[in-house]
C-alpha cells in the first residue's frame, strides 16, 4: 500500500510498488487495503498513473505518426489531464458507489474511491494493449476482474453476486468495444492514438510506422 513518503523518489516508488502489487497480487492488495486514509494518496497515485498512460500514448503516437506529433498530444494532453482525471475519477466513484451500496456493501464513499484508484494500477498494461485491436478487451475484462475481487474483499459482498453483475456490464462494454474497433480498422481512423496496432497502420503508414 502506498504511504506518505519524504521525496519525490520515495513517492514513485511507492506508487510503483504499490501498482505492481495490484497487477500481481490483487487478492493480497484488496484484503489488506486500508479502508479509511483520506483521498490525497489514492488521488495522486491515480493521477500518476493516469500521466503515464498519456506517456505511452505519446510514444506510441510519436512511432506511427512521427515525434511532433508525439509531443503535440504530449503537450495538449498534459494541459487537461489533472482535470479530466479529477472529475472521472469522483464520477466513477458515484456511479460504483451505488452499484455496490444496491449489492449491500455499507463501506463509505471513500472507501468506494480508494477501491477505483488503486484498481486504476492496472492502467498501463491495458494502455498497451488497447494498441492492438481487440485485445483492448482482455484489458477491459481485466479491469471488471478487479472489480470482483475489490467487491469480495473490501466490500463484503459475495462472489458470485459480484461475478454476475460486473460480467454483465463487462459483456455490454465488450461489445460496444468491440464494434467501435471494428468500425475504426474498417475506416482506417486509426489518427491519433486511439487502439493502434501494426497491422491497421501498415495500411496507411510507411514501413517505418509501427
Amino acid at each position: 500500500m502506498m504511504q506518505s513518503r519524504d521525496t519525490v523518489a520515495g513517492v514513485l516508488g511507492a506508487i510503483r510498488d504499490t501498482a505492481i502489487n495490484v497487477i500481481t497480487r490483487p487478492v493480497a492488495f484488496f484484503q489488506t487495503m486500508p479502508r479509511q486514509g483520506g483521498f490525497r494518496a489514492p488521488y495522486v497515485f491515480l493521477l500518476v498513473i493516469g500521466l503515464l498512460d498519456i506517456v505511452l500514448l505519446s510514444v506510441f503516437e510519436a512511432l506511427a505518426v512521427g515525434p511532433a506529433a508525439g509531443l503535440a498530444l504530449a503537450g495538449r494532453v498534459f494541459v487537461l489531464a489533472p482535470l479530466a482525471l479529477t472529475v472521472s475519477s469522483f464520477f466513477l466513484t458515484s456511479v460504483l458507489f451505488v452499484f455496490w451500496r444496491l449489492m449491500g456493501s455499507t463501506q463509505s464513499y471513500e472507501t468506494a474511491y480508494r477501491t477505483l484508484a488503486y484498481a486504476y494500477g492496472i492502467s498501463p498494461v491495458t494502455t498497451v494493449l488497447g494498441f492492438v485491436p481487440y485485445l483492448a478487451v482482455v484489458g477491459l475484462f481485466w479491469s471488471f476482474a478487479l472489480l470482483v475481487i475489490a467487491s469480495v474483499y473490501v466490500h463484503g459482498i459475495g462472489r458470485l453476486k459480484a461475478t454476475a453483475v460486473f460480467t454483465a456490464l463487462a459483456l455490454a462494454m465488450a461489445i460496444f468495444v468491440t464494434r467501435a474497433e471494428r468500425y475504426v480498422i474498417r475506416h482506417d481512423l486509426t489518427r491519433p492514438v486511439v487502439h493502434m496496432s501494426r497491422s491497421a497502420h501498415h495500411m496507411s503508414m510507411p514501413p517505418s510506422s509501427v
